[in-house]
């Protein structure tokens, strides 16, 4: 060993987690696209794959989707990128604008289960060799589409949970020794399931029904009990994955939903703080953009209500996570292990569902990332990576030329 590689560098583990966002979390992909063509230095090769870098990939909805493209189907920030793009526009069916887009839900619509999960089976089966493929594949039955991976697991809820309730982790692995197999028990998550129930936000899609004997479980997208942001369970898996002294290295991606609160409204001590007069603003914008409510007229208001306060409620627990996070890392004296990028401007103006915005999307990621405070981000991020990737990368050379 080196005198400029320490014990801890050579044990450390790397973790992503991604938020949920809608559509928005477009601009994860391109923070994390950015970020891995920094940690290539410039090089001629492509960049690393993010399967290559981290040791544990997880997320909430739409971050569950982008983790399973990136850890579980292996794919490159560029590929996943263009996957994304291709489900979002089968997810929300093309929706032009976001008056029409709330228009869509007042009028009490879902977007199509069915088409979102057709369009899942076809991913699935392009990058596995089938629609059924499993999220944890058995070693008598991989996948027959080669492909890397790393750990990947997405967060679901059950229905009736109440509110921080630890949630259901899909894993692609093993569990730990020291969890419990979550109800129901035994059952053999398959990929599009484990997407389909993540990405289950209430208002949005119907919740992800699963039949086990005579008992019916449903499940739904974490980000409504207070999972939006996966850093803590993120923690939580790595350390029983890795051992509670790994020196483990936590990177998030926001997609600027607390663009949606005001700075300072939540705290730390875990309660919900959405004000009212938030609230009744949120709603009223909502309105305001909504030409038609036709029949459900009388109802509107009661309905743009409940999006508005589920919306803030889901910022303000984002936002609360990321602070728990930075200060148990504080805690521990390392804080500089911990990586949180978030847009602070301009991505919360957008509607969760709105894919025609993919070019807002971009330009205001890619500001952000150009300003003086995302070049720092990213700089001190890459500083903690590099090492630790080009060691992986040494050691699987190493292991590929004995064999």
């Amino acid at each position: 060993m080196s005198d400029s590689e320490s014990e801890d560098d050579i044990d450390s583990r790397i973790v992503l987690s991604i938020d949920g966002g809608g559509f928005r979390g477009l601009a994860c992909l391109l923070i994390l696209a950015h970020l891995t063509e920094e940690i290539a230095g410039g090089s001629d090769e492509d960049p690393p794959k993010p399967c290559q870098i981290f040791d544990l990939i997880c997320g909430t909805s739409t971050g569950g989707l982008i983790a399973i493209l990136l850890g579980r189907f292996g794919l490159s920030c560029k590929d996943a990128i263009d996957v994304y793009k291709e489900i979002g526009a089968t997810m929300f069916g093309g929706e032009a604008d976001s008056g029409k887009i709330w228009g869509h839900i007042i009028h009490g619509e879902e977007f199509s289960s069915a088409l979102f999960e057709k369009k899942l089976e076809e991913i699935t089966t392009r990058y596995t060799g089938s629609k059924d493929t499993l999220f944890k594949p058995r070693k008598d039955a991989p996948d027959t589409v080669h492909h890397e991976s790393t750990l990947t697991f997405v967060p679901v809820v059950s229905k009736i949970a109440s509110a921080g309730v630890d949630p259901n982790r899909i894993r692609s692995y093993p569990r730990p020794s020291d969890d419990i197999d979550p109800a129901p028990y035994g059952h053999k998550w398959t990929i599009v399931q484990g997407a389909r129930g993540t990405c289950a936000a209430p208002l949005y899609f119907s919740p992800l029904k699963i039949q086990s004997g005579k008992a019916t479980y449903v499940f739904q997208d974490a980000g409504a009990s207070g999972f939006n942001n996966p850093a803590i369970p993120a923690m939580d898996e790595a350390e029983k994955l890795f051992g509670y002294d790994a020196n483990i290295t936590l990177v998030t991606l926001g997609t600027g939903l607390r663009s949606l609160v005001k700075e300072g409204q939540y705290r730390t001590g875990g309660k919900k703080e959405v004000e009212e007069e938030d609230v009744a603003n949120f709603m009223q914008q909502i309105l305001d953009s909504v030409k038609n409510v036709g029949k459900n007229a009388r109802n509107a208001p009661q309905l743009a209500k409940r999006i508005a306060k589920q919306l803030l409620e889901v910022a303000t627990d984002t936002e609360i996570s990321h602070l728990h996070t930075a200060e148990e890392f504080d805690r521990q004296g390392r804080r500089q292990y911990y990586h949180r990028f978030n847009p602070p401007q301009g991505l919360g103006d957008i509607a969760l569902t709105d894919c025609r915005q993919e070019d807002k999307i971009a330009v205001i990621t890619g500001a952000w990332l150009k300003s003086v405070n995302g070049r720092n981000h990213i700089s001190k991020a890459v500083n903690n990576l590099k090492g630790p990737y080009e060691r992986k990368e040494r050691k699987a050379r190493e292991q590929f030329q004995k064999a």
